[in-house]
């Protein structure tokens, strides 16, 4: 009895409609991404949370697997601060670009959960009493989201958790809140 209960369980998910892509379908979007830049120098923990705008392009090659870059562009710098006392710091992200695989995991037919890896780079400027230096780096970075279709199959809004790089000496992350659009 089991076995027949969990079968005919098995064949209505398989056969319900659910949100992901359609193996072929491409898709584009926004995200407005809190980012969050963590260092520790000497003992002194510095952090900093600039605003990124993302935009986001993706092919599936399955339903449940496509591929996807993004470009980011700062909106607005923030001041640091050091063991929690504000500076006269500011930190901006200039720009990050990055690419990444991406396996999403149906819940409902309106609702599923991705996850992602692969690769950024990026650039951001820390300016102060008329200076500013700015750096670049690059490496792995993973992620975790959520997705819920609206209006129709083919728009959805998205809120995700993203490491983009974590380094030994520091971590640059980034929560985020988006919309898509499926073609």
């Amino acid at each position: 009895m089991k076995l027949k209960v969990s079968a005919l369980v098995l064949a209505t998910l398989v056969s319900s409609p659910a949100l992901a892509g359609d193996a072929g379908t491409s898709y584009a979007g926004l995200q407005y991404a809190q980012a969050s830049y963590e260092e520790t120098v000497y003992g002194y923990d510095i952090e900093g949370d600039p605003s990124v705008l993302v935009g986001r392009l993706g092919h599936y090659l399955t339903d449940n697997f496509s591929f996807e870059g993004r470009v980011g562009l700062g909106l607005s710098d923030d001041e640091v601060t050091v063991n929690g006392y504000d500076t006269d710091v500011t930190v901006e992200v200039d720009h990050l670009f990055g690419a990444y695989a991406v396996g999403h995991l149906p819940v409902t037919d309106v609702v599923s959960i991705y996850a992602l890896a692969g690769f950024t780079q990026g650039e951001a400027t820390a300016k102060a009493d008329g200076m500013s230096a700015t750096d670049d780096d690059s490496g792995f970075s993973y992620g975790v989201g959520g997705e819920v279709n609206f209006f129709s199959r083919q728009f959805s809004g998205t809120l995700e958790y993203m490491s983009y790089l974590d380094k030994s000496s520091y971590e640059v992350s980034a929560i985020s809140a988006g919309v898509n659009y499926q073609f």
